[in-house]
């Protein structure tokens, strides 16, 4: 089941009376506990009929009890708990056989809702249990018409309007689907929120998203290559010092540079061997988009050049890793060098 099927339940008021909610996108998981309880509850009956629970501490007997006691004031009682241990792969806690037992056959006045983060262990009987007499709902990374509406809606909220051109920027800056990318909606609405700010008109512009972004580890080393590339070192120093209060750390920058650089030199490569524009991104693994940001960085070099600055990125990374040299002093005489 999915984000579309979570929303299709809840807007038909067919949500089972036991679900987990999991998946890489944990703000949906969140957002759907919280949704399921605005379904069933009201500001005055929220106090006696949602319970929320941290499954790392929580008495899963009491759990049951909560799930087994008729609602006061509400259509369902809603019992949310997040992180049950045994679904997160861990030891189970004492009481968490008792309510998998109770999931067996479930109170009709209840939603029971088991919050999940990315990874799931699905051998486990709470889960096989959840199968049979609920349904589990896993929230990927949303898709392309899904973000672009999620988007819109959070910038209209602000009653500002973004457009199409400048809602692609958005996207393509962010990273979101890139592979191997940590960026969330999390950080989405927190950069929207940023992009807000600094527009001073109705209409967000290219300018706004481009000084507002933040995107994900990998575009912001991307955007470092671009600064030196135009032999801009101020402002390569600049998003270094800015990835390390976002709390990248050096080693993670330091592998994301030597990784870059090796598909800049190895588009150039390629594009030397006759290759198309689509070619180098099914041989590299990378999206379209990527492989201009390839192409148009390898102009800025010779093949020689990108070799030698590979060399002295592993030169770096050596010293580093031998303890000759403390990291983020390393990284930042390698910039210094580049």
């Amino acid at each position: 089941m999915s984000y579309k099927e979570f929303t299709k339940d809840l807007q038909g008021d067919t949500l089972p009376n036991i679900m987990i909610l999991w998946g890489k996108e944990t703000f949906l998981s969140d957002w759907a506990a919280r949704a399921v309880e605005d379904r069933y509850a009201t500001e005055v009956s929220r106090q006696f009929d949602v319970l929320e629970f941290d499954g790392n501490e929580a008495d899963f007997y009491r759990i049951e009890e909560a799930c087994e006691t008729l609602p006061l004031f509400s259509e369902r009682k809603v019992i949310v708990v997040e992180d049950p241990p045994s679904l997160g792969g861990r030891s189970a806690a004492p009481g968490e056989d008792s309510l998998t037992a109770y999931m067996k056959d479930p109170s009709p006045t209840t939603c029971l809702v088991l919050v999940c983060g990315e990874k799931i262990d699905k051998r486990k009987a709470m889960y096989k249990t959840a199968v049979k007499t609920g349904k589990i709902y896993e929230f990927t990374p949303l898709a392309p018409p899904d973000l672009k509406k999620w988007i819109r809606k959070r910038i209209r909220s602000h009653k500002k309007q973004i457009p199409d051109r400048e809602l692609q920027q958005m996207i393509d800056q962010s990273g979101y689907y890139d592979r191997d990318s940590d960026y969330s909606l999390y950080h989405f609405e927190n950069d929207i929120s940023k992009v807000v700010l600094h527009s001073e008109t109705d209409t967000i512009t290219a300018e706004d998203v481009r000084i507002s972004m933040s995107g994900n580890a990998d575009t912001n080393v991307f955007a470092l290559i671009d600064h030196l590339g135009k032999g801009n070192k101020k402002a390569a120093f600049d998003m270094l010092t800015d990835m390390f209060l976002y709390g990248e750390n050096e080693y993670r920058i330091l592998a994301l540079l030597s990784g870059q650089f090796e598909k800049i030199l190895g588009t150039k490569q390629l594009l030397a061997e006759g290759k198309n524009r689509k070619q180098i991104a099914q041989i590299l693994g990378a999206r379209d988009f990527q492989v201009d940001r390839f192409l148009n960085a390898g102009r800025k070099y010779s093949e020689e050049e990108l070799k030698k600055i590979l060399e002295k990125i592993y030169s770096s990374d050596k010293k580093i890793k031998s303890g000759d040299m403390d990291s983020r002093i390393a990284l930042e005489l390698l910039i210094g060098e580049l």
